[in-house]
């Protein structure tokens, strides 16, 4: 196999988002198991979210390829370059997926797999096929195959689904609208000529930035709530003091957004949110270990 290929498969699974759920999958064992994380649970984990994630995230590029031709973000992926047939695409994703069920369930547990499957079946069917065509609000309601990873992790070192799991999950939940409405007015008139009705296509600026501001509020308010309700979670001061000063870095570009609104102040919105996730898991894990 030529190295063209080698690489076109590699961009096929999205690594960028691979790597954040594999995180978010990890984040949530140590959250429920803490230093008694077995070295083989873990790894079997990450394995099986990097199949899981790949393989989901070739089916969305195999099911939108056409509308991936149309936009300047997205027409140098390998289906659009023809790096890769479609149908190649097709089997590579349904395998990896396959293949992740079948790992997650004898390598880890049931209640793991299951999720596994929940999430793949969200983001593909619910997500890409159905919601990301059809409303404006396709990233919120879409943000639901974000929670999973969190309760496959959780699942994979206690054996079932707790309340931090779900915790961690709604982190990821909140997180995305803010993220992906940011990028989205970047690239305006690129979901215009797919004919995907995201909020920045069917309202203006101003609007828009509004959005984006109210839903990252939501987001900042509810990595605290541990605090309050220690079901959720038991983490140190560490966690809070980084918790909070994320939220304060995100609350100062909303405020510069709200004072200058484009899509430039909103673009950087998706800047300042890339790091947020993975620097929060972070806390999280130090929190739990230490």
């Amino acid at each position: 196999m030529s190295e063209s290929r080698l690489v076109g498969y590699y961009q096929l699974m999205k690594p960028g988002i691979m790597l954040l759920l594999v995180i978010e999958s990890i984040t949530a064992m140590f959250v429920a198991v803490g230093t008694r994380v077995h070295p083989t649970a873990l790894l079997s984990l990450a394995v099986v979210g990097v199949l899981a994630s790949g393989g989901s995230a070739s089916l969305n590029q195999y099911l939108e390829r056409g509308r991936d031709a149309k936009m300047s973000r997205t027409d140098s992926r390998p289906l659009v370059r023809n790096t890769i047939p479609p149908g190649h695409a097709l089997i590579f994703g349904t395998a990896l997926v396959s293949l992740s069920l079948v790992l997650s369930y004898s390598l880890l547990n049931s209640v793991t797999a299951l999720m596994v499957l929940l999430g793949a079946l969200s983001y593909v069917f619910l997500y890409t096929i159905y919601l990301k065509p059809r409303t404006k609000w396709n990233i919120v309601i879409g943000g639901v195959a974000g929670i999973f990873p969190a309760l496959a992790g959780y699942a994979a070192g206690a054996g079932y689904v707790g309340w931090p799991g779900l915790f961690i999950g709604l982190l990821v939940f909140l997180w995305t609208p803010p993220h992906f409405w940011g990028l989205s007015m970047k690239y305006k008139e690129d979901y215009a000529k797919t004919g995907f009705p995201m909020l920045s296509v069917l309202m203006n600026e101003n609007q828009v930035i509004h959005w984006i501001v109210y839903s990252s509020i939501p987001l900042f308010v509810f990595s605290l709530l541990p605090y309050f309700l220690p079901v959720l979670g038991t983490f140190n001061a560490a966690y809070y003091v980084v918790a909070v000063a994320l939220a304060l870095a995100f609350i100062a570009v909303d405020v510069q957004m709200l004072r200058h609104p484009s899509s430039d102040t909103g673009f950087r919105a998706f800047l300042i949110s890339l790091p947020y996730l993975f620097v929060l898991f972070g806390a999280m894990i130090v929190s739990v270990l230490i």
